[in-house]
């Protein structure tokens, strides 16, 4: 619980130039075994994506991540979030 409420917060928080940084912790969290640390991760990557910048290529970096997520998870709630961040990324392309 208190991982997935630290990486929701971080994200709101965080500098553009400490984002970087952020990588490491979010690719963790998306492998983590907790539905609900996956989540509070995935819903971190829309607000990174949100903000734009280099953000945004943070959330790029973790596309195969994210395509497993879609089709390897159980919980019908993660694959619609990794979904939802999958649609925005394709969006203009």
């Amino acid at each position: 619980m208190v991982k997935a409420n630290a990486l929701r917060v971080l994200t709101k928080i965080i500098d553009e130039q400490y984002v970087q940084s952020l990588d490491k912790f979010i690719k963790q969290a998306l492998v983590d075994r907790s539905d609900h640390v996956v989540s509070a991760a995935l819903v971190s990557m829309i607000e990174l994506y949100r903000k734009g910048g280099g953000s945004a290529d943070v959330v790029k970096k973790t596309m195969s991540e994210l395509q497993e997520k879609l089709f390897q998870w159980k919980d019908g709630f993660v694959q619609y979030q990794a979904l939802l961040i999958l649609f925005e990324l394709k969006k203009n392309d």
